[in-house]
This record gives structure tokens, sequence and C-alpha cells, in this order.
């Protein structure tokens, strides 16, 4: 049922990186680099991508090709701010550019460690909700950002998510931090192992999707995650086909669709999923795309269930919203209102059983140790969820995924 229209609501858009997308764009890359940046750079990539045959190794070579200083770190797993720390205490004041190369992780690290190696101060300083809530008033280093994955959109937000096992998982979080730029290049993803770009692309599409039903999105943010939301859609058949053209085509949507997802929840925040993914990750050792892929149709059945009760206009634009989403994912069903909304958690769910097949208690979690992630859920990305979820919704939900 159509709602009356209203006038935009007020909101504000963040600003962007630079973005230089293309097949193959890596090679203008080491050129840029090569203009631009004469002396001190730093570069952090994950362990594999600097072994020979991948582009870490390459940039490496390149760059003392042309005898510019490079300081080269890996970051392995989750960063931690004792390991940010320790790189940022290596590395010299006067560096001129820190480029990250890898996933969200590595991007991460490297946005903590460009904000802080020309003041030499530690993250605890600054990191949202356990550190000492100093303000960032300090000079930054730019920050070059080089996406191996298409999954948590790191390369386009001003957040660097840090962690410690069993204690927190927190962002420290300023504009200053912003990549000054993106170089994505399609074909780096071909050395992501599937396993993987099947998790993070599904991590993306459930912040596209977040982003575009939560209670702060607007018309620009809408736009962008419904882009980036088709470009997901049909992305992993394409590159599971054995034709070149069609492996480029899904390639590429796909690592454009995380990016967007960057900027999306970065303007519109994101959901209960992400809510939830925030203390599991600090609590339990579980990949995060896994984690919301796992959530993803449980949450969305849990808002989609309290949203008809509400009978309001606000409810019935984010039912619509859920609506066409639903109509994307499954283009050749009947779309009639709750059909379609029942259609919707049926795709869900084929795209979690297809390409995340493992629950969540693999990782740990049981039935019996979820009160710790309920109990820390309630800030962050969960108050932007469409609807407030019981601690009894949230728990069903968390059974589900296991």
């Amino acid at each position: 049922m159509p709602t009356p229209s209203s006038p935009i609501a007020p909101f504000e858009f963040a600003p962007m990186p630079a973005i230089h997308f293309g097949w193959g764009i890596r090679q203008q890359l080491i050129e840029f680099l090569i203009q631009n940046f004469s002396k001190k750079v730093v570069l952090i990539t994950g362990k594999t991508l600097a072994k020979q045959g991948y582009f870490g190794h390459e940039l490496l070579n390149k760059l003392h090709t042309q005898n510019i200083p490079v300081q080269h770190f890996i970051v392995s797993g989750e960063p931690s701010p004792e390991q940010v720390d320790e790189i940022v205490q290596q590395c010299h004041i006067n560096t001129q550019a820190v480029i990250g190369l890898g996933g969200g992780s590595v991007l991460d690290a490297t946005k903590a460690i460009a904000g802080l190696i020309p003041s030499q101060t530690s993250v605890m300083d600054y990191l949202e909700g356990v550190g000492l809530g100093k303000p960032f008033n300090v000079n930054t280093c730019p920050f070059i950002a080089i996406p191996t994955t298409a999954g948590t959109g790191s390369e386009t937000t001003k957040n660097a998510v840090l962690s410690k096992l069993g204690h927190f998982k927190k962002s420290f979080r300023d504009d200053k931090l912003l990549a000054k730029h993106v170089w994505l290049d399609p074909e780096l993803l071909k050395t992501c192992p599937k396993e993987t770009l099947y998790a993070t692309g599904l991590d993306a599409f459930t912040q596209l999707l977040e982003s575009y039903t939560t209670l702060k999105s607007n018309p620009m943010t809408d736009a962008l995650a419904w882009q980036g939301m088709t470009l997901f859609q049909g992305a992993f058949e394409k590159i599971d086909s054995s034709n070149k053209t069609s492996q480029q085509e899904g390639y590429s949507n796909l690592i454009l669709a995380a990016s967007l997802s960057g900027i999306t929840l970065a303007n519109a925040g994101l959901g209960a999923v992400h809510g939830l993914a925030g203390p599991i990750g600090a609590f339990f050792k579980a990949p995060h795309g896994i984690v919301c892929a796992r959530l993803l149709a449980p949450i969305t059945q849990m808002n989609i269930e309290t949203l008809l009760k509400a009978k309001c206009a606000e409810a019935e634009q984010c039912l619509a919203k859920y609506q066409k989403i639903s109509a994307l994912l499954a283009p050749d069903q009947t779309q009639t209102s709750t059909f379609t909304l029942h259609t919707l958690i049926k795709s869900l769910n084929n795209l979690t059983q297809q390409y995340a097949p493992n629950g969540l208690a693999e990782y740990g979690l049981t039935a019996h140790n979820l009160h710790q992630v309920i109990e820390n859920c309630r800030s962050g990305s969960m108050l932007g969820n469409p609807v407030k979820l019981s601690n009894p919704q949230l728990l069903e939900a968390l059974k589900r995924a296991l």
C-alpha cells in the first residue's frame, strides 16, 4: 500500500576518497606511486600477497627499482591495538604514504597505522569505548587502499576495526583516517580463495541490505545501496562460470558492490546483523563474513515479522524496501506483498546454504554461551536497525545461525 509522500529529511554525506576503478588498473597505481612518493613509504600486506607471483611482491620490487625506501609489514588475522602500536613504533615519522594491500583486516590496520605514524601515539588513546577518549587532534599520513577481497568496504570508510579476542572489538574512527586514494582492480580478486571471496562478498551484501533498510538511510545512500545490491546479484555465478568475460564481469561487479557498501554504511549505518557480529567477533574466533551471512536471514525475518505488526507509515516504507530486494533476488517469483517477504527469507537462506554452509557452532558458539553476545550488542550498529528487537528475538536468531 503506497504511503503519503513527505519532505526529504535533513541528512549529511561523509567525504569520499578518490576512487580509481578498472581491470588491471594496478599497473597505473605503480606509476602513480613512483610519480608522487619519492621518499619513504610503508607497505602493509597479508602474508600471502607478499610472496613471489603476487602483486605485493611485484609492487615491492618496482618501488625498490625506483630507489624508493619501503618499510614492509605483514598483518595476519584481525588486527589488535598492540599490533598496530608495534608497527607504528617501527615506522619513520617522515613517512610520505602508507599503502594497504589486502582484505578488510589489512586495510583496517593500515588505516590506523597511517593515522598514528606522525604523532607516534597509541591507538588506545582514541579507540571507542575502551580507549582513553582523547580527541584525535594530530597529523596523519596519506592512506592508499588496494583491496584484494570484496567485503568490508574498509577502503571507503573512516573507521578502523581493531579487536582483542575475549575482550572487545571496537573502532578507531575519524575523518582524517579516510583513504586519500582507493585503487579497485577487480583482477586482484582472482588471488582470493573462493571460500573467502564468498564470505566477504556476503558481508558486503549484508552491509548494502542493512544500510538500505536502516533508520538512518537517505536518498543518496538508498541509490548507492540499491546499485550495490544490483551489482551483487548474480556476481558469484558469473565468477564461477567457465566464460572469461562473465568471470571478469562478476569480479568487477563484486569489488564495486563492496566499496559501495562501505560508502553506504559510513553514511546510513547498519543494523542488528552487525550489532550482533561485533560482540561475536570479540568473544569468538569466527570469520566476520560467515557471521553476517548466517545471521542475515533470521534477523531479516525477525525484522519483517515485527514490522508487519507495527502498522505505521514508517513500517510500510521499510517493508516496501524488503519487497524490492525480494524481487531483485527472485525476479521470477510471484510478487504479492506477504508472499514476496516470505520469498526474500527463502532467497537469503539459499544464499547462505550455497555460499556459507558452515554454521556458527563450528566456531565455538553454542546455545549455552550466547548470553555474552546479547549483553554487549545494544550499542553501535544495533541502533540503526529498522525496529527494536527483543533479547528473545535476538537469541532465537543466533540459535538459527548455529
